[in-house]
């Protein structure tokens, strides 16, 4: 018994490890969102979609539930290959053609010379001896060297014709005219045979239009006053060598059937609602089933199980798309849990509000019923979103709610779709710099027109519009604004308590000073109080330049210093007029401890007066881990053994983490000690600004921040920017009005 108590025990607490670790919590998070949406959709989808095939016998008649534009693909199909077929070839022209050409004449004549020659060197060096003296060939030795010399003259000719127009010509009676042939002759053949050239490829030539090109090779060679076997080399070598000098682009023919075919519009036509497609006890056609996939009443090969497998998996995507853009442009999202199950929460609830809204039956009207999902809240969802987490994360998110919603939709799925994804974004925009709470309210008039005007528009795109329809299209979208609004003011309050975030609204309340502790800091410790405000000034202005979050620097600004309350008088800032300073009194390790007792002090006093942990934040690391080297160096020159402990006088941290709290970090430092500046000028404000900045980036108290060299250049120069206005030389008045303002 005690042994099975053990094992359950050791089995608790492993289960308790596994659920707690991040992991596990994010696959427990993605299936929060993922079962409930997929019975949703598939509840949503399934129903409405019907199984016909071609030449089956309809058993009821299939009626459109919407106005739907569709495509005539048939029509369309063919009058896109009509136009294809319509466009003529394109050619490029070939600038190497005429010299290859010519190349190609000049060759075939100085091999017809080169045979002559060969022949006439090789007689030539048998009518020689050995030692010089002359010797005569025989007859028979004459008659090879010419039989040797015609068989290799019909061999180049039967090469040449078989290049050109006649394969089969009788090569022998022009080989023998060779033979007797003269070079000066051949050169002049030569000579007419390159006139020729130029003068046929000066046309445009392609490679249909050869046959062409021989024909009139064989006119102009016969206008020439040569012999026949003249007359018949010129033609042959001109024919055999003559070549396209336009070539076929297949690249540009393409491209220009493809723009003809683009060029074709789709033939569309309208399907009235309440319009029977398919009639019962029709066969079916293949033009009706195409009507039936376009208006989203059938998806042809499919079943149940393909539906689910489809939902399923474009929930899949969607959500890996979903975390891929979280994790790349919204880390420190991605690495809070708790961040991402307050976005999967909120896409929840309004995703299952919306669905519940489109379920509602408001007329026996099949188009005025099917605008319930004009209803869809998704623009509370973005606004929840833009206000607790980032306005730019609200956008993409909202794009994959209102695809989510126009899958959920039974008809007019992009419609919907179109509406929800700019209601949201017109609510983003209208809350993402958000002053007052009232603004929150004014979001759902302009939500309301954006809704209605794109009703409207996409109304009077499909046609057929009526009174009742346009005035049932306005109603949603106007409901969906304040329906929107109303959400996201009601649901504030208890995402920001329950998740620990921390919405505009919620910083504009607490930058208040009637709030208690700015109440109580302004009193008991103005300097404090003036302090916090001139750097609140400081790293508002500075985080608007880094992309940082001004309102919330502003509000860290506010309460970094805040546990100065308890000992007022031991800060310079409170000093003013007091005889003696407290320090003066005491071992300069107990004024360290004094001093960095403020921020422990000030953290606790947040808690109490539970403030939001990202406040708290501010407190805890608006000095890091600094070194107080002011009471420090006055401990080591006391002692003078080496026996000070440095990290007594350091803050306990922890260094800023944040953009935000690095600004209030640099911004304390910076604004404390011009203050202290005996003849503030520029130039020993901006020295003093670099060496600020310079000391605690050395220090590595921004290591863990994600400011770059370029943040801190910026930073610097929005510091020196903000100094000067506050620190400008008075202009001197003249004698006589200083006269006159004194008499005054």
């Amino acid at each position: 018994m005690r042994l099975s108590a053990v094992l359950r025990e050791r089995l608790w607490t492993k289960f308790k490890a596994f659920i707690k670790k991040n992991s596990t919590l994010r696959v427990l998070a993605v299936l929060l969102f993922i079962v409930p949406m997929f019975f949703i959709i598939y509840g949503s989808a399934s129903p409405q979609y019907i199984w016909l095939h071609v030449d089956e016998v309809a058993t009821k008649d299939v009626v459109a539930e919407t106005n739907v534009v569709i495509v005539d693909h048939a029509q369309t199909a063919e009058l896109r290959q009509q136009a294809a077929d319509a466009v003529q070839k394109i050619y490029k022209q070939d600038q190497e053609a005429l010299r290859l050409a010519q190349d190609n004449v000049s060759m075939f004549f100085a091999q017809l010379i080169e045979i002559g020659d060969k022949n006439a060197a090789t007689e030539g060096e048998g009518e020689t001896g050995a030692e010089g003296e002359g010797t005569e060939l025989s007859e028979a030795e004459q008659a090879e060297l010419r039989a040797n010399q015609l068989r290799q003259y019909e061999a180049l000719l039967e090469q040449m014709a078989a290049k050109a127009y006649s394969p089969l010509i009788d090569a022998g009676p022009l080989a023998y005219w060779l033979l007797y042939c003269s070079v000066q002759e051949l050169e002049l053949m030569e000579a007419e045979s390159l006139r020729l050239m130029d003068a046929i490829m000066d046309k445009a030539i392609t490679e249909e239009a050869l046959d062409t090109i021989y024909g009139e090779v064989s006119r102009q060679v016969e206008l020439l006053n040569y012999s026949a076997e003249a007359k018949e080399i010129v033609n042959m070598s001109v024919a055999s060598a003559v070549q396209p000098n336009l070539v076929y682009d297949d690249i540009a023919t393409q491209e220009a059937i493809q723009e003809a075919i683009a060029a074709v519009q789709p033939v569309q036509k309208t399907v009235k609602a309440g319009e029977i497609i398919v009639r019962s006890g029709d066969r079916v056609t293949a033009e009706q089933i195409s009507v039936l996939e376009q208006v989203g009443l059938q998806r042809s090969g499919g079943s149940s199980m393909f539906v689910a497998a489809g939902i399923l998996l474009l929930l899949l995507l969607l959500l890996w798309l979903t975390r891929t853009y979280i994790k790349r442009n919204h880390a420190e999202i991605y690495e809070r849990l708790l961040k991402l199950l307050l976005i999967v929460l909120v896409a929840l609830i309004v995703l299952v509000i919306s669905h519940l809204l489109d379920m509602i039956q408001v007329s026996d009207v099949v188009q005025i019923n099917s605008m319930t999902g004009y209803l869809a809240p998704i623009a509370a969802g973005s606004m929840l979103i833009a206000v607790l987490l980032n306005p730019r994360l609200a956008y993409f998110i909202t794009m994959m709610l209102a695809i989510l919603v126009g899958l959920m939709a039974n008809s007019d799925q992009l419609s919907f779709v179109l509406v929800a994804f700019i209601g949201g974004s017109v609510g983003i925009y209208y809350t993402s710099n958000i002053r007052q709470t009232s603004d929150m309210a004014k979001s759902a008039v302009y939500i309301a027109l954006a809704n209605v005007l794109t009703i409207i528009a996409l109304l009077l795109l499909k046609g057929g519009i009526t009174l009742n329809v346009l005035l049932t299209g306005i109603l949603m979208g106007a409901s969906n604004g304040l329906l929107s609004a109303i959400l996201m003011i009601g649901a504030l309050p208890y995402l920001e308590a329950g998740f620990g975030v921390i919405s505009m609204i919620r910083m504009l309340e607490l930058c208040n000073p009637n709030q208690a502790l700015l109440k109580r800091l302004m009193i008991e410790a103005p300097g404090t109080y003036h302090h916090s405000v001139m750097v609140g000034n400081l790293a508002e202005a500075t985080a608007e330049v880094i992309g940082a979050n001004p309102m919330l620097a502003r509000l860290g600004s506010y309460y970094h210093d805040i546990g100065k309350v308890r000992r007022p008088e031991y800060f310079v800032e409170n000093q003013q007029g007091m005889m003696n300073n407290p320090h003066e009194n005491i071992a300069p390790a107990l004024s360290a401890l004094i001093l960095t007792s403020h921020v422990k002090e000030g953290a606790e006093m947040a808690r109490e007066a539970r403030l939001p942990e990202t406040v708290i934040d501010f407190i805890r690391s608006h000095h890091g881990t600094s070194l107080i080297s002011y009471f420090y160096n006055i401990a080591v020159n006391e002692d003078g053994d080496g026996n000070v402990n440095e990290s007594s006088f350091r803050y306990e941290g922890p260094r800023p983490r944040s953009k935000e709290a690095a600004l209030v970090m640099l911004a304390d430092s910076v604004e404390a000690a011009v203050r202290s500046l005996p003849d503030p000028t520029m130039e020993k404000i901006d020295a003093m600004v670099y060496r600020i900045i310079m000391g605690k980036l050395n220090d590595g108290q921004l290591d863990e921040c994600n400011l770059t060299f370029r943040d801190l250049d910026m930073i610097r120069g929005s510091f020196c920017k903000v100094l000067a206005g506050i620190y400008h030389k008075r202009i001197e008045y003249p004698d006589q009005i200083k006269l006159e303002v004194k008499a005054e």
